[in-house]
Parts: C-alpha cells; sequence; structure tokens
C-alpha cells in the first residue's frame, strides 16, 4: 500500500501535514495540493514512504509488534 505526505506551509509557517495512504493516495493528495496554489503563500513538500519503523518485543511467545508507523522521504511534485 502506498504512503504519502503532504506538509504544509503558508507564508514560511509550518501549517501542519496531510498524510493518505491507500491505493489512490497520491490522486487525493494531488487534488488537495492544487486547492492550496503558490500566489496565496502556500509551499508544500512532499513525501512517500519508503519502509516503516517497527517497535518490538521479545518475550517467551517470541517477538511481537508493538508498533509500526512509516519512514518518510522526500519527492519531487507530481
Amino acid at each position: 500500500m502506498s504512503h504519502y505526505r503532504l506538509i504544509i506551509h503558508c507564508h514560511d509557517q509550518r501549517w501542519g501535514q496531510f498524510d493518505s495512504e491507500g491505493p489512490q493516495a497520491r490522486e487525493h493528495l494531488i487534488a488537495l495540493a492544487a486547492r492550496l496554489p503558490d500566489a496565496d503563500g502556500f509551499r508544500l513538500q512532499w513525501q512517500q514512504a519508503i519502509g516503516e519503523q517497527r517497535l518490538l518485543h521479545s518475550g517467551p511467545d517470541g517477538l511481537k509488534v508493538l508498533s509500526s508507523e512509516p519512514v518518510y522521504r522526500d519527492m519531487p511534485a507530481p
């Protein structure tokens, strides 16, 4: 499954980020980005997940995944 992140800045202040995953994640972020034009002071940073980080627990029953989260890398704007 594809994971993407769009980091949103406006007038050099970070507003936040929007994460999307699933088969149409990229298209959803493209639609969102179209509503945040450069002319209005928005700057967008695009990222794509390249793997995941996992927190493991080792016990008598073996390894258990306690949590996982995607690891993102910058990508060019689509």
